[in-house]
């Protein structure tokens, strides 16, 4: 009995030290990524972010669809670049969400769906990302991908603002946002 308990303890402990090497490794190969990419060599940081994204950085998954969208070190794929956020969507990554909500909108790599594209800015949103909050207040001042509602959309400006995205003074009053958006 006491040698079971030891085996599985021994194995937890692999396991936890196994997972923690991952976790490291990955933020290691993404700081050499984010260097990489703000001086330009967008060849290493791909190689870089894809090794953290290897080692599960959703961060590294966001960086890896934006360099696939702008063909950046890579050629330009949309619909890689989609998938790609997809997967740090599903893992709530708040800026791939974002991204993803907006390639829904337009229909970049994905086929337009603006229902969808709301659904995922509206994730963001939730997840503290003050640019989704801005683009959100929009979308239903406008009626784009939900029904039209200026209180909703006041909110999320306000909301946005509070956060410290740069909203327009004019966007912050229903008088405004309906002049905005008039049908």
């Amino acid at each position: 009995m006491k040698i079971r308990f030891i085996q599985k303890a021994l194995i937890l402990a692999m396991i936890a030290v196994f997972s923690t090497g991952c976790v490291v490794t990955a933020q290691m190969a993404e700081r050499r990524g984010d260097k990489s990419y703000q001086q330009q060599d967008y060849v290493n940081a791909f190689e870089q972010y894809s090794e953290a994204a290897d080692n599960g950085s959703t961060a590294a998954l966001y960086h890896l669809a934006v360099m696939y969208a702008e063909g950046q070190g890579v050629q330009e794929n949309m619909t890689k670049a989609a998938d790609l956020l997809q997967q740090a969507s599903a893992q709530d990554q708040e800026d791939a969400q974002l991204m993803l909500g907006l390639f829904y909108i337009y229909g970049d790599g994905v086929q337009q769906d603006p229902v969808k594209g709301a659904e995922w800015i509206k994730s963001s949103a939730e997840n503290g990302n003050d640019v989704a909050m801005y683009y959100l207040g929009n979308l239903y001042a406008a009626g784009l991908g939900v029904a039209k509602d200026l209180p909703t959309a006041l909110y999320w400006m306000e909301k946005a603002k509070d956060s410290g995205f740069p909203v327009k003074d004019e966007q912050l009053t229903e008088a405004g946002l309906a002049t905005q958006y008039t049908n």
